[in-house]
């Protein structure tokens, strides 16, 4: 995190999960308000930033799009570092992406990142009659891991602003608190 100015703050967020989950077409859908039906492979690392307004906030949100193929694993992990949060996204209709959040996500980023604002999304929500995974389940590991949860589809824009808002607001509440309680020691 990096302020310039008193009301302007600059989150790190990393967007995580397996490959095709969906992490770079949300990310799209947020930043432009765009959609494609075309996959295209995240080589390593994309970062996306985005300018909010939250709270009588600027914040300057760069979401960092991670690759999330096993290749990939040793190189993600350089890009983890500072982030403020991090977003662990799994496909309702591929209930392994939701496994291996637990499974592969969790233990990776904690390797790197002690201290950090976890989010667990679904994602492709639109599918609904493929669903394979309940929102129930998704629910229960984002309380397992104090987490928030929600679930987006990019193809719809369902949740995609309310979450990533969400987000970028409790790591602002996070900041601001933490930055009181160091002026009260001082």
């Amino acid at each position: 995190m990096t302020t310039d100015t008193p009301n302007q703050y600059r989150f790190k967020i990393i967007v995580c999960g397996d490959w095709a989950v969906g992490k770079t077409s949300l990310i799209r859908r947020f930043a432009t308000d765009t959609f494609t039906h075309d996959y295209l492979t995240t080589i390593a690392v994309n970062i996306v930033k985005k300018e909010l307004f939250v709270d009588g906030f600027n914040i300057d949100l760069q979401m960092w799009d991670t690759g999330g193929q096993e290749r990939f694993s040793h190189l993600r992990k350089r890009y983890y570092r500072g982030a403020e949060g991090v977003i662990f996204l799994f496909d309702i209709t591929r209930p392994d992406s939701y496994r291996n959040i637990e499974k592969r996500w969790i233990p990776e980023v904690d390797e790197v990142i002690e201290d950090y604002i976890p989010a667990v999304w679904a994602t492709k929500a639109d599918l609904v009659d493929q669903r394979v995974v309940s929102t129930t389940s998704g629910d229960r590991l984002a309380r397992r891991l104090k987490a928030y949860f929600f679930e987006t589809s990019a193809l719809t824009a369902q949740n995609v602003e309310k979450a990533f808002t969400s987000l970028s607001r409790l790591i602002l509440s996070k900041v601001l608190t933490s930055s009181k309680k160091r002026k009260i020691v001082s």
